[in-house]
């Protein structure tokens, strides 16, 4: 009797590993799953998207993602990528889509949120020899420049109407001195700093600007936006 019991509790213990094992696996197999597709998603991507530098970065929340496949639905997808505009200006790329679907041999997510960052360093056209772009820490854009080797600081808002971008200087001071920010000489040198946004990829609309530590992002959204 004592040997059956035994015997019965080891077919209970080696029942018991055969069902844990696979739970166990689950996690990893549905990671290695999602990092195939991920893969995948980028490559499309990065096929369509003739801007874009290198392949894109792409992550698929969602667990457990089989499940997610399995349905041809995701909650949410983000991409991150390195892309140059027409001009040669390089751009980091960030796009959030929510409620993606496969639809049609491709992916369509039902509402996407993007930020287009162009870094200081890249800017500055325009806006005189030597001009040094930062943050001012209040959302607005600080010019540094030299006139005549005395220093001449500008603060501006970038603003979004429509499809272009201007940028508007609100304060100037030169050689420590407040001057009129919308005198001739800097109203002239920020008209030509007027940027008109190209047709962004997917569909992709304009909705604002803004000025952060890396630079200066163009925010963009859509609805019903066709991937790859």
């Amino acid at each position: 009797m004592t040997r059956r019991r035994a015997d019965g509790r080891r077919r209970l213990l080696w029942m018991s590993l055969v069902a844990v094992v696979p739970l166990v696996a689950l996690p990893a197999v549905d990671r290695v799953s999602a990092s195939v597709a991920e893969n995948r998603l980028a490559e499309r991507i990065a096929a369509r998207q003739k801007a874009l530098v290198g392949t894109p970065r792409v992550s698929i929340d969602g667990f457990p993602f089989l499940l997610s496949a399995a349905r041809g639905a995701f909650p949410s997808v983000d991409v991150r990528a390195d892309a140059v505009t027409g001009e040669g200006r390089p751009v980091r790329a960030s796009v959030e889509l929510r409620d993606v679907a496969g639809t049609g041999g491709g992916y369509t997510a039902a509402s996407a949120d993007a930020r287009f960052t162009a870094p200081f360093d890249s800017l500055g056209a325009g806006l005189g020899a030597g001009a040094r772009l930062s943050a001012d820490g209040s959302g607005r854009l600080r010019i540094d420049r030299e006139v005549l080797g005395l220093p001449l600081t500008v603060v501006a808002e970038p603003r979004l109407t429509g499809r272009t971008i201007t940028v508007v200087p609100v304060a100037a001071s030169f050689a420590g001195r407040p001057v009129d920010p919308s005198g001739p000489r800097i109203s002239a040198a920020f008209s030509a700093a007027e940027v008109v946004v190209p047709d962004l990829p997917a569909g992709l609309a304009p909705t604002r600007v803004s000025v952060g530590n890396a630079g200066v992002t163009l925010h963009a959204g859509g609805k019903d936006v066709r991937l790859a």
